[in-house]
């Protein structure tokens, strides 16, 4: 079977790449307001920014311990002081801590009413916004663009029968929903956000459509921000940096380099970052592997590899590294570049790759290809693969190992969703029996109603009736938590230099569990900072990241106990052992969402602090 023949058999798997790489959201944190800055301009200082120099900001101690800057996790925020941006004009009072939008209620006091514990700290606001502040900021409102690219009706019947994404009308619905609640829930200094709905004008794959549509975005529709419309086709690299290139913020990146954040500022390297999303950096996964494999991994033998002639569980490990290095022909200099990172990392504790094989994303070319990928692998001796890869290729990888009969360690790095039960129930269950390693991701819920962007879809619609908020709905959430924070924390006087300090200066939130730590800097303008131990279980039956039954679990190690960077033990992992694994749970250790109204509570204007 050729690789277009496979998909074409299985074309519904491509839609884990559009739909899980994204499925990181920003769940429930518990932090409270320690005399955070609102608003305080690109040039302010903030605890979370530790590196502003740009680049890496990775550091290796003599041991080998890899620790990515920003700081360890902490329940709260660290900075001190605070400063409020002025309005344009006017008389402006803003209060933090301070109003009738607060909580009160224990660990979650001094943060903004809402359904989400990852609520920012409460703001207070009247007198003037400053009215027109920046290109799609006006007195009254605040103009974001919703962008879809479309995906063939063939191929999108298949996603949306297989309930791995939801017809264009749903999600459309179920982002006026989150507007709303979004708009009535954060403060927006009398500000109304208002979504255009806009469809691409050519393929994700044309690069020449993409940039015409992001000129037209910034100079035709003038709007501030830009997020994901159609999460089954997400939007390309090339967009993303011609948005940067016209200050256009753009949520819509997913675990880029640091330094591709970085050599991407509106205006040059002092300028301020426009470029946003949920999941760490790749630089950031591969500081966390380093650190992980030098730690617990180097130099001992494969005691998880499977049967092989010969035997690879009595070797010490030889590690070998597959990445993804293009698509369809077109080589991305971006995952070389990765795959080089995750190199020098390793090299500083004398780890270095038996084998290194990157290959092309590309349905139409021939099984020869994966062919050739494993036999590499299988002939240098490699005991344990790392694959920094997209979702698809490992059912054909894997299902090639065992063909080949070489049965190796898969060390997750939580890189191409193998880290998701979703994923790993796709791949050769004789291979992924063998697969462990690390993961940003969190111990998720059993019933997707109890989650946040359940919840807040009905909350800011009571008429949705259940299903209806479409069965991605905490994927379309994220979009909205993370524009509304940058315009809540940013002040009265938004702008792209205001909303990214006020980024940086959203405090440090998390670290339980379910919650991951959540804050960025200008070295990792992304939000999940931490990591848990994981393996795959094929004998466990339960609920995958989007609630559907079925078996094989990835098992969260310790409960899920979290580890920042250099807080990763000694000694050998707690893997394959059940005692004490966590899978999903609605109650989790540490706490989740607080508790807020669900129903009979209407929010008539439009905007928390609009008249």
């Amino acid at each position: 079977m050729t690789l277009r023949q496979f998909y074409e058999r299985y074309g519904a798997t491509l839609a884990v790449v559009a739909v899980l790489a994204l499925l990181v959201v920003l769940l429930p944190g518990n932090a409270k307001n320690e005399g955070v800055q609102v608003g305080a301009g690109a040039g302010a200082p903030s605890a979370n920014q530790s590196d502003t120099g740009g680049g890496d900001a990775s550091t290796a101690d003599s041991g080998g311990t890899v620790a990515a800057g920003g700081g360890a996790a902490g329940a709260g925020s660290s900075q001190g002081g605070t400063r409020i941006a002025s309005a344009g004009s006017g008389p402006t009072q803003v209060s933090i801590g301070k109003g009738p939008n607060c909580r009160t209620d224990g660990q979650y006091a001094g943060r903004q009413k809402g359904i989400s514990a990852y609520m920012p700290p409460c703001v207070s606001f009247s007198g003037s916004n400053g009215g027109a502040t920046s290109r799609g900021v006006f007195g009254d409102k605040i103009v974001v663009v919703a962008y879809s690219i479309a995906v063939d009706p063939g191929t999108r019947a298949i996603l949306v029968g297989a309930k791995l994404s939801d017809e264009i009308a749903t999600v459309r619905r179920a982002y006026e929903a989150l507007r709303l609640y979004y708009n009535n829930h954060f403060e927006t200094y009398g500000r109304e956000v208002q979504i255009i709905n806009m469809d691409a004008s050519g393929k994700a794959t044309d690069d020449e459509a993409m940039k015409a549509d992001v000129l037209k975005i910034a100079n035709d529709t003038k709007a501030f921000a830009v997020i994901e419309g159609n999460p089954a086709e997400p939007i390309p690299k090339v967009f993303a940096q011609e948005a940067a290139a016209r200050g256009v913020v753009c949520i819509c990146t997913v675990s880029m380099r640091s330094g591709f954040y970085q050599e991407n500022h509106f205006g040059g390297p002092s300028g301020p970052n426009m470029l946003w999303s949920s999941l760490p950096t790749i630089t950031e996964y591969s500081a966390m592997m380093a650190e992980y494999i030098c730690k617990r991994l180097a130099g001992k033998p494969a005691k998880w590899a499977g049967t092989n002639v010969p035997d690879l569980k009595t070797q010490t490990r030889k590690f070998g590294l597959i990445y993804l290095e293009g698509r369809e022909g077109k080589v991305d200099p971006e995952g070389k570049k990765a795959a080089d990172e995750l190199s020098g990392y390793l090299s500083k504790c004398g780890v270095s790759f038996a084998a290194q094989v990157g290959y092309l994303y590309d349905p139409g070319r021939n099984q020869a290809d994966v062919t050739n990928l494993v036999a590499k692998m299988k002939g240098n001796g490699v005991t344990t693969i790392i694959p920094y890869v997209d979702p698809l290729y490992p059912i054909l990888i894997t299902r090639e190992a065992t063909n080949q009969q070489y049965f190796p360690e898969w060390l997750i790095a939580g890189t191409g969703l193998s880290d998701t039960t979703s994923a790993a129930r796709l791949y050769d269950q004789q291979q992924w029996s063998h697969a462990f390693g690390i993961s940003p991701l969190w111990v998720t819920w059993a019933t997707k109603a109890k989650s946040s962007g359940y919840r807040e879809a009905h909350h800011g619609d009571p008429t949705l009736k259940p299903d209806e908020e479409g069965v991605l709905i905490n994927i379309y959430k994220s979009y909205f938590q993370a524009l509304f924070i940058g315009i809540h924390m940013a002040g009265p006087k938004l702008s792209p230099q205001t909303f990214e300090q006020g980024m940086y200066n959203y405090p440090r939130t998390g670290g339980s569990a379910a919650l991951p730590t959540v804050y960025s800097n200008r070295a990792y303008p992304t939000l999940i900072k931490d990591f848990i131990e994981i393996y795959y279980d094929p004998n466990v039956s339960g609920p995958d990241e989007r609630t559907e039954q079925g078996n094989g679990m990835i098992m969260k190690v310790d409960g899920g106990k979290r580890y920042a960077p250099g807080q990763w033990p000694t000694g050998e992992p707690h893997v394959f052992n059940s005692a004490g694994a966590a899978t999903v749970t609605d109650n989790p250790a540490g706490g989740g969402d607080p508790p807020h109204e669900q129903d009979g509570h209407a929010h008539n204007k439009k905007c928390l602090s609009c008249s």
